[in-house]
């Protein structure tokens, strides 16, 4: 099978610099020959966080890419969705990918919401 990209657009909204949420690298990428990807965020704040994430596919990885609806509702999938993340605390969220096993590049931005008082 020849090998792909499949890119995972991390387009961040919702987390200012100043909110001390660091969720990693803006972009990474699962390999055709991977479903699983793992990023940790890092809470280096003197209170705890509750941190809710949503999924939403992208037609382009550009400016101008709009949000698409998934082939199946099934097809990126996370864990935690929602987590308390405890002052100078660290988390592993992991994403599994169900789709189609194809050659075709999907686009992905995952949205990181803080709850709570800032």
């Amino acid at each position: 099978m020849k090998k792909h990209l499949l890119p995972l657009a991390l387009l961040f909204s919702g987390i200012s610099p100043a909110q001390a949420l660091d969720v990693g690298d803006i972009s990474s990428f699962m390999n055709s020959d991977s479903s699983t990807l793992s990023k940790t965020i890092q809470n280096s704040t003197d209170s705890g966080r509750l941190i809710n994430i949503r999924l939403e596919r992208l037609s382009s990885p550009l400016d101008d890419g709009q949000v698409i609806a998934m082939d199946k509702p099934d097809e990126l999938l996370l864990t935690p969705a929602s987590l308390l993340l405890p002052a100078q605390a660290s988390e592993v969220i992991r994403f599994f990918y169900k789709g189609p096993a194809d050659e075709k590049e999907r686009y992905y931005r995952i949205v990181w919401f803080l709850s709570g008082p800032q």
